[in-house]
């Protein structure tokens, strides 16, 4: 798995919260942990935001917006997988 930055570790869930519509990070991760084979992943390169739906032990997805294996999945980035 790559390195990422504690302030991206942060922000990064918290940007993917507002896009997938919940108030509470407590609220994505259960939504993430009760879902049968995808979950919400999100791109760590600063500057972009993209996310998508990818397997929830992702740690090195490809981003389709900016082209590096940045995506990663909200269990990976909160400490769950």
């Amino acid at each position: 798995m790559s390195t990422i930055a504690v302030s991206q570790r942060a922000v990064k869930p918290m940007k993917l919260c507002e896009v997938e519509g919940f108030e509470q990070l407590d609220d994505l991760l259960l939504l993430a942990a009760l879902a049968e084979s995808m979950c919400p992943a999100i791109c760590m390169t600063e500057g972009c935001d993209h996310t998508a739906e990818m397997e929830p032990d992702l740690d090195q997805g490809f981003c389709e917006s900016c082209g590096g294996n940045t995506l990663v999945s909200v269990l990976v980035l909160a400490g769950f997988i």
